[in-house]
């Protein structure tokens, strides 16, 4: 019997230890799991609910309804969209009585003590797949008339919500209303799809009627022969296809770029020509995209900012035009799909396998090009519907993992997208990020992860290829020898997790996807780090020390465990195969002596012998791999941390470890 599954199950027992076979497995169900999505483009009145740029949607009903007596209700619905179904947390604060209800049940009820002081209260929710609606009810009072609702992890979870009822089309944000004290407010009002009161922000929109010239960009179906006989006023400029309007069109979709007044743009027509919008918009819009008032001849597409100030929009006064990451994984930008994605690159370009580097390349390339418009949205609007990791940008995790894999796809920086984001980044990491007097990366809790050398130092080691320059790859170094003296216990060769800076202690918990991160970082380092560089003797000498402390706890089935010092915790995935990455990468650059190389060469084919038949199955489902943690200073907390199904800490790092003990 296999640790997670019958041994028939195995991916072993499908293809054996061949890693190219089982990293094949593991590849082709990520991507037909999480194939390439669009983002969502949702419209939004600029007069409804906003949130802030820590995702908090602020229900001030105070300024919305001041002439509202004590005692009167507000309420407000919006619906959720998950892809998958997950349990939750969210915070709320508020000045007076109110209630939350989640697809027909009640899950939050305020405490008369926290209305009155305004403190976060914590409540749990399930969140089914598809839309969830939120029915947030707010009781007015002599002391305030407003609320605050906020995931409780929102750069992690980030939250944007969908109208509820069909009228709005899917358009984002939430319906309001005000009602009175003892007012009976019907099921069907609350959650039908049909809107039975006048919500707000109100349903009808008033045409936009700004001064200036404009940019509108439309589609349309051509069914004729021949050129379109356009009726176009003298002060507009016409441009179908990129090319001139008055060149004859082959049947099917066009689109048409348009500048001049608005006035005249409305009046730009042709018989049989319909314009609808230029690509799929759920909301209340109008047949064309505006952009404007405009001051230059530069005219960008749709998702991508002009001047600082100006997007596409509908021709609607208040209407916004805002994208949204909708799919389960695809388009996102966190440090877990960084690790993962970076596996299934080194796989693709290793294995020749171009479809690979071309599903992870449409990825980074997705999310690189929208965070100019991310970057946007957040300081108009609050809380961005893309990137919000990387917009939040207020610790390592936020920023390195994603960025190390983005200039694996762009070594040189050749695409203006990603050189500006890796120029921001770096400006975090070795500006801004909090260090600790002697220079250590530290937390904004004044404490140190050793998780931090890998959403730091593959990134620097990137940043430094890219640029010619060496002084991140010094910086680099200089963080990993820091971590050393902070986190190194030296009679059991490994690392304790974290160190509070204020107790002036580290945990003494080596655990392991914690003790992953730091040899499979330093590997990173010293593949790029200069033969003669003053600190690479120091560092080869701490990979070995690591290496001789990892080799005596590595269990009999070749994993090892979630807490590496103690067999009773389960056997853990993901640290496993940094393991392999790290001893192979170790032996094929001759950093080991001849009998720390045979030995280390040995535990890297055990651990990816028990991998394969006791972690991989045989339709390439990865299993053991910890969810993401926080930290303690109790062996509990570890032992408690359940693993998780496919867990994207660990499937490109086990398609990685393949690929590393194939070159070994």
């Amino acid at each position: 019997m296999g640790c997670y599954f019958d041994d028939a199950k195995s991916a072993a027992r499908r293809c054996g230890n061949d890693p190219q076979a089982v990293i094949s497995l593991l590849a082709h169900r990520f991507m037909q799991e999480n194939p390439p999505a669009p983002y969502v483009w949702r419209t939004f009145d600029e007069r409804g609910i906003q949130a802030d740029e820590k995702g908090g949607y602020h229900f001030d009903f105070d300024k919305r309804f001041p002439d509202a007596a004590v005692g009167q209700i507000a309420i407000a619905i919006g619906e959720l969209f998950c892809p998958r179904g997950k349990e939750s947390r969210f915070l709320l604060r508020c000045k007076n009585p109110v209630t939350i209800h989640l697809n027909g049940e009640r899950v939050f009820t305020s405490q008369g003590g926290k209305e009155r002081s305004g403190e976060n209260d914590l409540f749990p929710v399930s969140l089914k797949e598809g839309f969830n609606r939120f029915v947030i009810r707010a009781e007015k009072t002599k002391i305030g008339f407003s609320c605050v609702l906020q995931n409780a992890m929102p750069q992690w979870e980030p939250c944007c919500y969908v109208m509820p009822f069909s009228s709005r089309g899917g358009e984002a944000g939430f319906c309001y209303a005000l009602f009175e004290r003892d007012q009976e407010i019907a099921e069907e009002i609350l959650w039908g799809d049909e809107e039975l009161i006048p919500w707000l922000p109100e349903k009808e929109c008033i045409p936009l009627q700004e001064e200036g010239e404009f940019a509108a960009l439309a589609a349309f179906q051509w069914e004729k022969e021949g050129a379109v006989p356009w009726q176009c006023p003298e002060s507009v400029h016409l441009v179908v296809d990129g090319g001139d309007a008055a060149l004859p069109l082959e049947k099917g979709r066009h689109e048409a770029l348009m500048r001049g007044p608005l006035s005249a743009i409305a009046a730009v027509s042709a018989p049989g020509v319909q314009f609808t919008p230029p690509f799929p918009i759920h909301g209340r819009c109008t047949p064309y995209l505006v952009l404007g008032p405009l001051e230059k001849e530069k005219i960008v597409p749709p998702g991508q900012v002009y001047a600082w100030n100006l997007a596409w929009r509908p021709a609607l006064s208040r209407m916004a035009l805002r994208p949204y990451v909708e799919s389960h994984l695809f388009g996102k930008w966190t440090y877990p799909l960084g690790v993962t994605l970076y596996g299934l690159l080194r796989a693709g370009q290793q294995l020749n396998h171009p479809e690979w580097v071309d599903y992870v390349c449409r990825h980074v390339d997705q999310v690189c090009h929208i965070q100019e418009y991310a970057e946007y949205d957040t300081k108009k609007y609050g809380f961005a519907g893309v990137n919000q990791q990387i917009c939040w940008l207020d610790a390592l995790d936020d920023c390195g993992s994603f960025g190390a894999l983005m200039l694996r796809r762009d070594p040189e920086g050749k695409d203006a997208a990603i050189r500006r984001l890796a120029e921001k980044i770096a400006h975090y990491m070795m500006a801004e990020q909090p260090r600790t007097k002697q220079g250590a990366f530290c937390r904004r809790d004044d404490t140190i992860w050793a998780d931090d050398m890998y959403m730091s130092v593959p990134f620097l080691c990137r940043y430094s290829e890219m640029t010619g320059d060496p002084r991140p790859l010094s910086f680099a170094a200089d963080q990993m020898l820091h971590y050393r003296d902070l986190l190194f216990m030296p009679d059991e060769g490994v690392m304790a997790h974290m160190r509070c800076l204020i107790h002036r202690e580290n945990n003494g918990i080596p655990w392991s996807r914690g003790n992953g991160w730091v040899i499979f970082s330093l590997s990173e380092l010293l593949e790029v780090l200069p033969q003669d560089h003053p600190r690479r003797e120091a560092l080869l000498q701490f990979f070995r020390a690591l290496t001789e402390g990892y080799l005596k706890l590595q269990d009999p089935s070749g994993l090892w465990h979630q807490i590496l010092n103690d067999p009773v915790s389960y056997l853990e995935s993901s640290a496993t195969a940094m393991m392999i990455c790290a001893f192979a990468r170790g032996c094929r650059h001759g950093w080991y002596d001849g009998d720390t190389a045979l030995r280390a060469h040995a535990a890297a084919h055990r651990a990816w012998q028990g991998l394969t038949e006791q972690a991989i199955d045989a339709q390439g489902n990865l299993y053991g791999v910890c969810r993401g943690s926080g930290f303690s200073f109790s062996r509990n907390y570890y032992r408690a941390l359940s693993w998780n199904f496919n867990d994207t800490h660990g499937i490109g790092i086990v398609m990685l470890a393949g690929v590393e003990l194939h070159q070994a």
